[in-house]
C-alpha cells in the first residue's frame, strides 16, 4: 500500500494537470453562467487534494490579500443583500477570485515543463478563440460579434482582447526559448494578433504593444542589433497587415476609423469614462466602507471601468488597499521569482500578469478569469526549484 502511494500520486497529478489544462482550453467560452470552465477548475481543485504539495509563504500571503478583498465587498454590500442581484454578483466575484487560489495551488507543485505545457495550452485556446472571432467578423456571424467587433464566444470584445494578449506573449516565449518545431507558433502568433486587432479593444492593443515591447527588450537586452531587427520586422508586418485590411475590408476600415482615438464620445464629458474617474475620487474619500456591489449603477450610467478606482469606490478603503497591495506585491513576487531562479518562465509570467491588469485599468475586469489565472500562476511559481534552468 505504501509502495504504491507514489505511483498513485503521480497519476493523480497527471489527471489533475490534464483537467486544469482542459479548463484553460475551455476559457474560450464564457457566455453561460456557470460555464464549463468553472466546473473544470473546480474539478482540478478537488483532484489537487490527492496530490502532495509543498506550499510556500507567498501562497498564504496571496490568500490573505484575496480574502481581504472579498471580505471588503461583502461588508460594503451588507445593506443591499435583500437584492438577489447583489447576492448573485457577490457570489460570482467570490468564485472568480478562487481561480487565483486554485491556479496558485496547482502551480505550486509544477516544474518548468508543466508551465511550458500550460503556455502552449493557453496559446491553443487563444488560437481557437481568435479563429472564431476572425470568422465571425468576416462572415458577419452576429453571435460571434459585439457591435461589429470580434469577441468569439467570450462575453465582450474587451474581455476577448485582454484574454488574447497573454497568448501572444506566450507565443514569443516559445519562439525564443522553445525547441524542435517551434516555428509552428509563428502562424499562431499571427492569428492571435489578428484576433486582437479585430476586437478593436484599444486597451488590449495598447497593452499588447507595451507588454510585448517590454518583453522583447528583455529578451534581447544583450543583443541590441537583434532587438532592432525584430522590432523593424514586427512593425513592417503589422503595418502591412493593417494597411491591407484598411484597403481590402471596408467594414474594418469603418470600425478602425471609429475606434482610432484615445477619447471616444463615451469617454468624454461629465458622464464619460474620464468624468466618472474624476467624480469617484471625492466619493471614495467620503465612503470609507464603500458604496457596495451594483450601487454605482444608481449614480453613473456606466461602471467605473477601472479596477483600482472600482475597488476603492465599491468596496471601500479596505478593498482598495487590498487590491493595491495585491498588485504591488505581485510585481515584487514576479521580480523576486526571476532574480532568484533566473528562469525564462518567471519573466514571461510577470509580463503576462501585467498585460490584463493594464486592460482592467480601463475596463470592468474584476470578473475576467484569465486575470485571476495569471495572478495565481505568478504567485504559484516555486523559484528555488528552478535554479537548474538556464538564464533567460
Amino acid at each position: 500500500m505504501t509502495a504504491a502511494a507514489p505511483a498513485i500520486q503521480v497519476k493523480a497529478a497527471a489527471i489533475r494537470n490534464f483537467v486544469f489544462f482542459a479548463a484553460v482550453l475551455a476559457m474560450i467560452y464564457t457566455l453561460s453562467r456557470p460555464s464549463p470552465v468553472d466546473v473544470l477548475f473546480l474539478a482540478a481543485a478537488a483532484l489537487s487534494l490527492f496530490v502532495p504539495n509543498r506550499l510556500r509563504s507567498p501562497f498564504f500571503v496571496m490568500v490573505v490579500l484575496l480574502v481581504a478583498w472579498v471580505a471588503s465587498f461583502y461588508i460594503a454590500s451588507l445593506p443591499y443583500f435583500d437584492d438577489s442581484e447583489v447576492k448573485a454578483e457577490a457570489l460570482k466575484k467570490t468564485f472568480v477570485v478562487t481561480l487565483a487560489m486554485i491556479s496558485c495551488y496547482v502551480a505550486s507543485s509544477w516544474r518548468e515543463d508543466n508551465y511550458v505545457r500550460l503556455f502552449k495550452t493557453y496559446i491553443l485556446s487563444c488560437f481557437v478563440a481568435s479563429g472564431l472571432g476572425i470568422v465571425g467578423f468576416f462572415a458577419k456571424i452576429d453571435f460571434l460579434l459585439w457591435d461589429d467587433r470580434a469577441r468569439g464566444l467570450i462575453d465582450d470584445p474587451n474581455m476577448y482582447g485582454s484574454f488574447l494578449v497573454p497568448g501572444a506573449l506566450f507565443c514569443l516565449f516559445v519562439l525564443h526559448h522553445g525547441r524542435g518545431r517551434k516555428w509552428v507558433y509563428a502562424p499562431a502568433l499571427v492569428v492571435v494578433l489578428v484576433g486582437i486587432m479585430l476586437s478593436f479593444s484599444r486597451a488590449a492593443q495598447v497593452s499588447l504593444i507595451l507588454s510585448a515591447g517590454a518583453y522583447l527588450v528583455f529578451l534581447n537586452r544583450y543583443h541590441f542589433g537583434r532587438l532592432l531587427a525584430q522590432v523593424a520586422i514586427g512593425i513592417f508586418c503589422l503595418s502591412l497587415l493593417l494597411v491591407s485590411a484598411l484597403i481590402v475590408v471596408p467594414a474594418f476600415a469603418k470600425k478602425f476609423t471609429e475606434r482610432a482615438t484615445f477619447a471616444a464620445s463615451y469617454d468624454q464629458g461629465h458622464g464619460g469614462r474620464y468624468g466618472r474617474y474624476a467624480q469617484s475620487v471625492p466619493m471614495i474619500l467620503e465612503n470609507a466602507r464603500g458604496i457596495g456591489i451594483l450601487q454605482q449603477e444608481k449614480i453613473f450610467e456606466e461602471p467605473i471601468h477601472n479596477i483600482f478606482l472600482s475597488s476603492f469606490l465599491n468596496y471601500g478603503w479596505g478593498g482598495g488597499f487590498a487590491w493595491l497591495s495585491l498588485f504591488a506585491l505581485s510585481l515584487f513576487v514576479g521580480v523576486y521569482n526571476y532574480r532568484r531562479a533566473r528562469s525564462p518562465v518567471a519573466a514571461v509570467l510577470l509580463v503576462s500578469f501585467l498585460a490584463p491588469v493594464m486592460c482592467a485599468a480601463l475596463h470592468e475586469g474584476e470578473h475576467w478569469r484569465h486575470l485571476w489565472l495569471m495572478i495565481g500562476l505568478l504567485w504559484g511559481f516555486n523559484g528555488p526549484d528552478y535554479r537548474r534552468i538556464g538564464g533567460a
